[in-house]
């Protein structure tokens, strides 16, 4: 069987889709599985053992409009697929897939062009993400985790980038700040990340390490210090990976970083979010993980929802300025002693 999967959103939504591309190959293990996606998406799901190939659509760049959607059809027609899973809510996709003349395309009810789809599956607002995305194949088993797999290489990579800036990991904890965000209304103010990784430095055991892209290089986090290195733009997404499959503690906006770091056993994840975004189900998924939303504290993360949780609002994001640099900083100093 050929099967495949088209998702064209922004990195963090790709990362969520793993569990899903692993479901497929364990319900079809003689099955390839091919994945249409954006160029800057390729390299997080790269190295991934379930995937036969990684087709791209640059929808924002050269195949922008019409003739660029019928250059992915006729790649996608030749492919000849059996089944395709459409997890990207939006017509365009679903009309490639249509329009390809796969058999079986299965797909959310609530995406626009839904009744173009042989199976619309119930968009459950509810749910997490990574849940509603295996509702797609009808799975609701044993929790399946997000995985990615940066090389041997990448490791080594970064392992030589932190030996080289200073880190002992014997004797220090890593914490690794992502303070950027593709969207602005998500991220948290700039300047109380920066009084956070001031406070973290002021102790010699705690190792900063700042990262994002290379268009974040300008948002102003600059520090002279031994303990606190700034890697945005110098490493790719795989080695970005492997940086903090390595850390301690992860924190960042609603975004990415917080999704990639979810797929890795030792980092706590901290989410830094407005109140009520929980509620739309894309919090870390993985259980050493907590979602801050406003200055009071309980856990929040996969197994234990709080008792007031916020209901979501679409300005949800204003919220995000009344979070307090103590309750961040609090909060990662909790979780390095318990790591």
């Amino acid at each position: 069987m050929k099967i495949l999967i088209i998702h064209t959103a922004f990195i963090g939504d790709i990362v969520l889709s793993t569990p899903l591309i692993q479901r497929l190959k364990e319900m079809y293990p003689d099955s390839e599985i091919d994945y249409l996606t954006l160029p800057t998406n390729k390299s997080i799901i790269s190295n991934n053992p379930n995937l036969n190939e990684i087709l791209l659509y640059d929808k924002k760049g050269k195949d922008k409009g019409i003739k660029g959607f019928f250059r992915v059809l006729k790649i996608l027609k030749e492919k000849k697929y059996d089944y395709a899973v459409i997890p990207h809510r939006f017509i365009r996709s679903i009309a490639l897939a249509k329009m390809a003349k796969i058999p079986k395309i299965v797909g959310f009810d609530v995406a626009t062009g839904s009744f173009l789809l042989d199976k619309k599956v119930h968009y459950d607002m509810k749910k997490h993400e990574v849940e509603r995305l295996l509702d797609l194949v009808e799975y609701s088993g044993k929790r399946i985790p997000i995985r990615i797999y940066p090389s041997e290489e990448n490791k080594l990579k970064i392992k030589e980038i932190l030996k080289g800036r200073g880190f002992d990991e014997k004797f220090m904890k890593m914490i690794v700040v992502a303070s950027g965000s593709q969207r602005p209304e998500k991220m948290w103010a700039i300047e109380k990340y920066g009084k956070v990784i001031e406070k973290l430095s002021e102790d010699e055991k705690n190792f900063v390490v700042i990262t994002g892209s290379k268009a974040e290089k300008k948002l102003p986090l600059n520090f002279n210090k031994k303990n606190v290195i700034d890697l945005r733009g110098e490493i790719n997404l795989l080695e970005f990976s492997a940086l903090l499959s390595f850390a301690d503690v992860v924190a960042g906006n609603d975004s990415s970083p917080i999704h990639i770091a979810s797929g890795f056993s030792k980092p706590f994840v901290i989410g830094i979010f407005g109140p009520g975004k929980r509620s739309l189900g894309f919090f870390p998924w993985k259980e050493k993980s907590n979602v801050i939303e406003d200055n009071e504290f309980y856990e929040n993360n996969i197994v234990k929802i709080p008792e007031h949780q916020h209901e979501y609002k679409k300005d949800y994001y204003k919220g995000i300025p009344l979070i307090s640099v103590d309750r961040v900083y609090g909060e990662i100093v909790k979780r390095l002693g318990k790591n």
